[in-house]
């Protein structure tokens, strides 16, 4: 792959592009890493490619992308470990395996939609539509409807669903279509606050995707989690509200409680506020009812109910985080995410633990070099990523 090869290159043109394509739909590291480097080399291209990864996402579909057996082969294998749902999981392998081509056709106005080829609802429209937390966008990204997308440049901004419009920290931006579904993607470094039609109230924390319909149905309140987020449910026992996320459904009538989802995490928590929820999971079918100050855990197939205290688990909200007995690589992790920045570290923390307190609204640099009093280790920032070293 040469980085010169895209001089006056156009969304169209990538979108045309092998090692684009294949980037977009494997997820792989080495290609992320690769087309970052190109954006830093040619900051003049990153428009135009961010421009195609939104096409790609939201209205396009490309043909004529082949792939040898060797290719299908190594692409399915790491696809697959990046996936946490076990359904998801047969229907991607079903569809790696079986095709040597891989046919998608090209709209670039508008999405197009074959219902028969879908599940039904939320699920079936999150599996066949959603955007990825992969974009390279650092603005907060609303899509309003199948054509209408809205960035967001604030850091917290204030969303919500009045009856006739859709308002932004007081602004009205758009009409509401009550026959399509939201999709909110909060990039890392950056958090929202959100209001659905019903009034249900959400903080939806970074790297977080929501999607939801923009008018809730007469008989049920539904919506999708990827990431982490904190709901003070409005009552309505005619209309139970349900979070889905890949792997748990939380169903309740009116409460509050914390969803945390990231697939890179591989397990899914809820944490009870207030009120009782029931969870499901994918692999099982018996309902856990939590009571407040409970979790409810699902790793890898097993389900775990612990006494928690909720504040330090809903902290985030407030600009706060807990550590408790906490691996520092795992710190690390909700650090990068949380501010948006990068941090490499070296394997020799992996087996370092840490308890304590971090202001989130202190300067990532202060935090981290804050750690340096406790660990034997020294933090460092090279073009614009922290490293952090043994000493």
């Amino acid at each position: 792959m040469h980085a010169n090869k895209y001089h006056g290159y156009k969304a169209i043109d990538f979108l045309k592009d092998d090692d684009f394509l294949r980037w977009n739909l494997f997820k792989l590291k080495e290609d992320a890493a690769y087309w970052k480097k190109v954006v830093a080399e040619h900051p003049e291209l990153k428009p135009q490619v961010e421009h195609a990864v939104e096409l790609y996402k939201t209205r396009v579909r490309l043909n004529d992308y082949s792939l040898t057996p060797e290719q299908v082969e190594l692409y399915h294998d790491a696809f697959y470990h990046r996936t946490t749902a076990q359904k998801k999981r047969k229907t991607l392998y079903y569809w790696l395996s079986a095709a040597a081509a891989i046919l998608l056709l090209l709209a670039i106005t508008r999405i197009y939609y074959h219902p028969g080829n879908q599940e039904s609802g939320l699920l079936g429209f999150v599996k066949t539509n959603s955007f990825s937390t992969d974009s390279l966008s650092q603005d907060i990204q609303l899509l309003v409807s199948s054509d209408q997308l809205i960035r967001i440049e604030e850091k917290e901004p204030s969303i919500s669903y009045n009856p006739d419009s859709i308002q932004v920290t007081g602004q009205s931006v758009a009409k509401v279509n009550i026959s399509e579904y939201s999709q909110l993607i909060v990039p890392k470094g950056k958090r929202s606050k959100l209001t659905l039609s019903d009034g249900t109230m959400l903080h939806v924390n970074s790297g977080t995707k929501v999607v939801y319909p923009n008018r809730f149905a007469d008989n049920l309140r539904e919506i999708y989690v990827s990431g982490e987020v904190f709901l003070d449910v409005a009552p309505d026992p005619d209309r139970p509200f349900i979070a889905l996320t890949n792997t748990v459904e939380v169903r309740v009538l009116g409460t509050k409680f914390n969803v945390r989802s990231y697939e890179e995490e591989n397990e899914t928590a809820v944490v009870l506020a207030s009120g009782a929820v029931q969870v499901t999971s994918d692999k099982d079918a018996r309902k856990a009812t939590l009571v407040p100050s409970q979790m409810y855990s699902y790793k890898e197939g097993h389900v775990s109910v612990t006494k928690v205290n909720v504040e330090k688990q809903i902290s985030w909200i407030h600009g706060i985080l807990y550590a408790e007995d906490e691996r520092l690589d795992v710190l690390m992790a909700k650090l990068s995410r949380y501010y948006g920045e990068e941090i490499i570290f070296d394997e020799n923390i992996f087996n370092q633990r840490c308890s304590g307190k971090v202001d989130l609204k202190s300067d990532l640099g202060e935090v981290l070099n804050g750690l340096t009093f406790s660990f034997p280790i020294k933090v460092e920032r090279e073009d614009g990523i922290y490293r952090i070293r043994t000493k």
